[in-house]
């Protein structure tokens, strides 16, 4: 069923806010329609399940702000011509629709490639430059397609090695995908206070903080190390909440960045804006600049104090990335 060029399915997901059942039950559908980048800020951060396929949409910082559940924002650019037998901005057209992932309006054809290297399955593009430009995105390269060369065909093709993608990130972390968590320690002020895991929440795998106290902070370490640039701008991105939405005190949360066993940069969510919403998951990308008695190699912590809650502290995923 339509409506004003939108299927009805997906009306009532932004209305509903993006239940994964409901955006499962309506790509089942296999609309093949194309939508503006604002019919899809709800749907960023989901696991959207494609025939075969998994498939999670970037929300690049160009547009909101928001960032993708499990990986920093990729940025990209032509590197033409491409690799030996790589397809580069070629003309022509697709009979049917296999291999097709999705396909989003209003991007640049670099912003295009961006939300195909976010994506592990993705492996060729084809760019229209009308509409403020249409992106589609297929989980073949062009050679596995039954693609046919057409001089005057609107859909330009390109096979992701025509791209230069990086997300320049210092670490990566989706949890989702994490298989343990020997990365990571923690201190506390009492003995059996505090303590972290691994819990599925909304669908998927996230790192949890317990309190099992009402008083009390406990400090998280990851272990791995990485290098800050004398001048250098980071940007800090993670995906937070709790199992008290709406009742929780962010500030009890902290993120630090040290270097030489000193803080560089703390951040708390109450002290700035969030970045975006998803669901009960709050969105939030702090930067900061590395002055250069600061530079050398770094490390990540966070803290939290209890309220008096017991809170669960849920995080789907973290990154550093330069900026």
């Amino acid at each position: 069923m339509m409506r004003n060029g939108i299927p009805h399915e997906f009306r009532y997901i932004v209305r509903a806010g993006c239940r994964p059942s409901l955006l499962a039950d309506a790509l089942g559908n296999k609309h093949q329609h194309f939508f503006s980048f604002s019919h899809l800020l709800c749907l960023i951060s989901q696991k959207l399940t494609m025939p075969s396929k998994s498939f999670t949409l970037l929300a690049l910082t160009a547009f909101a702000g928001i960032v993708t559940a499990g990986t920093a924002p990729f940025t990209c650019s032509k590197q033409m011509p491409g690799p030996d037998g790589t397809a580069c901005a070629k003309s022509g057209f697709l009979s049917g629709e296999e291999g097709k992932l999705f396909a989003v309006e209003r991007l640049s054809l670099e912003e295009c490639a961006a939300y195909c290297a976010a994506n592990e399955g993705c492996q060729t593009i084809s760019y229209r430059d009308s509409r403020g430009g249409r992106c589609t995105m297929y989980g073949k390269a062009l050679g596995d397609l039954n693609w046919f060369d057409d001089t005057y065909s609107w859909d330009v093709w390109y096979e992701m090695g025509c791209f230069g993608c990086s997300n320049n990130a210092l670490f990566d972390i989706n949890f989702n995908a994490v298989e343990s968590l020997d990365d990571w320690s923690m201190t506390t002020e009492t003995d059996d206070t505090f303590f972290f895991d691994t819990q599925s929440v909304d669908g998927r795998k996230v790192f949890r903080v317990l309190e099992a106290t009402d008083s009390g902070s406990a400090r998280i370490f990851y272990s791995a190390n990485f290098p800050l640039e004398p001048g250098a701008t980071y940007r800090l991105g993670f995906q937070v909440k709790t199992n008290k939405p709406g009742e929780t005190d962010l500030g009890k949360l902290e993120l630090f960045v040290a270097a030489h066993d000193e803080l560089i940069f703390e951040y708390s969510p109450e002290e700035g804006s969030k970045a975006g919403q998803v669901g009960d998951w709050g969105v939030y990308t702090p930067e900061f600049t590395v002055h250069p008695v600061d530079a050398g190699q770094g490390s990540f912590e966070l803290s939290i104090t209890a309220g008096g809650q017991q809170l669960d502290w849920f995080f789907s995923y973290i990154y550093l990335q330069k900026v």
